[in-house]
């Protein structure tokens, strides 16, 4: 069973692109939200997400049209102390996220030990002010976040390219996340098309990392993918 792709748009975005076998859209807010915006997307028959990024402790404020999404997600730079964790953590329908080096402050406790609800976030930036992201998710890392999966935790994960270097943690968690619309449409349509068609669609990888042969998943990770469409004949 794969993860199905979300894919993010900006809350300024004019046109919303027709999304046949994606059910869920994320929303990243950059202030407040009008109730036409909110009439709009609520008629789309998805479930819609709110993502808010908090990077210091200083004039922060959550915008009010947040509560009107389906969820919430929160996602955490370095500079935000554990007040705000506490009280994010204490909001109900929201998901905490945590940038790749706000969540380092954390990768010496194991996972259970944390006050972090049963979902999670993590986004590979090191630096959130000018998105600077890692050749590779540091071992440590990895090994926390399947520690958390393990734990019973639903783990979201935000694509960035291929700065995701391990197809097990994307396999193993509950959603994956992208800027990419068109792509999240196409991977989702592989994973459902495979599984209740007669159609399948098999990919080809030219990548280090995505193992031979490669899941649908690479096609959210590796640059070069070539697509094969087969018809089963009964």
């Amino acid at each position: 069973m794969f993860p199905e792709a979300v894919p993010i748009i900006d809350q300024s975005i004019k046109r919303i692109p027709n999304l046949v076998f994606t059910n869920k859209l994320a929303v990243e807010l950059k202030g407040e939200v009008g109730p036409g915006t909110i009439k709009r997307l609520g008629s789309l028959g998805k479930e819609v997400i709110g993502i808010v990024r908090i990077n210091d402790n200083l004039n922060v404020k959550l915008p009010s049209s947040l509560s009107k999404f389906d969820k919430a997600i929160i996602i955490f730079g370095p500079g935000v102390g554990e007040s705000w964790l506490r009280y994010v953590v204490g909001l109900t329908n929201t998901v905490v996220g945590f940038t790749l080096d706000s969540l380092m402050k954390f990768i010496g406790l194991r996972p259970h030990l944390l006050n972090i609800p049963s979902e999670l976030l993590i986004d590979p930036l090191i630096n959130d002010k000018v998105a600077v992201l890692p050749k590779v998710l540091p071992k440590a890392v990895i090994d926390w976040l399947m520690d958390y999966i393990d734990s019973g935790g639903d783990l979201y994960v935000l694509v960035r390219g291929d700065s995701i270097n391990s197809t097990d943690l994307l396999i193993h968690s509950r959603l994956v996340f992208t800027y990419d619309i068109k792509l999240a449409e196409l991977y989702n349509n592989i994973i459902k098309s495979n599984s209740t068609s007669n159609v399948r669609i098999t990919t080809k990888a030219e990548c280090d990392f995505c193992g031979d042969p490669p899941s649908p998943i690479c096609i959210l990770l590796c640059p070069n993918i070539d697509l094969t469409r087969e018809v089963r004949v009964e």
